[in-house]
This record gives C-alpha cells, structure tokens and sequence, in this order.
C-alpha cells in the first residue's frame, strides 16, 4: 500500500474542513437572504392592511358615543369634546394575552387629574 505523505493527509483535511466550513456559511446566507425577503414581503402586506384599515370609514353607534362621553365626563368632571374614538384590539384578530395584559397595564399607569 503506497503511503501518503504527511503533509498531503494534512492538506486533504484541510481542504475538506474549509470545504464544509464555506458551504456552511453559504448556506446559512441564503437561509439569512430568504427569510429577509419574505419579512419584507409580510411587511409590504402589512402595511397595504393597516393602510385600507385607516382609510376605511369609522362606524360607532351614538349609543356608544354617549356612554363614552358620560365616563369621560365623570372623570373629568368639565367640557371637553372626544374628537375620535376608535378599537384599541382589533374585532377580528388574533390577540394573545401577553399584549392585553401589556396594554392594560400601560393604559392603567396613566392617571387623569380632575379638575377643582
């Protein structure tokens, strides 16, 4: 059996490591490369969505208006005018409880001054 130098085994391993580091690196660039298309994609989607939901018309019921203002004005105990009210959750969607509770304690850290 012909015997292979030393320095030639040396160099084979070499090669073949650089080999599988390389084609590695490859081929976490693609994976890398093709989930930064789709988020861009899911993205443009997202916008096209919150876009067609800001230019779609508002619909409350002056029942729910009236008791909005009522609460309001038992509060603040003044005049004042709501120059909008709209959904904080959305009706349809998917919520999970980690953005309610977040959302409840953001909206509870909030403290209105009555007025004297």
């Amino acid at each position: 059996m012909p015997s292979v130098p030393e320095w030639g085994f040396s160099f084979t391993f070499a090669a073949v490591g650089i080999t599988i580091v390389f084609a590695s690196l490859a081929l976490i660039a693609v994976t890398i490369a093709l989930i930064r298309r789709l988020n861009d994609k899911w993205q443009a989607h997202e916008d096209r969505q919150n876009q067609a939901a800001l230019d779609k018309e508002q619909t409350i019921d002056s029942t729910t208006l009236v008791l909005i203002a009522a609460a309001t004005a038992t509060m603040v105990q003044g005049r004042f005018h709501i120059r909008s009210v709209r959904r904080l959750l959305p009706a349809g969607g998917a919520r999970s409880a980690w953005s309610v509770q977040g959302r409840a304690i953001l909206h509870g850290s909030h403290v209105v001054s009555k007025k004297r």
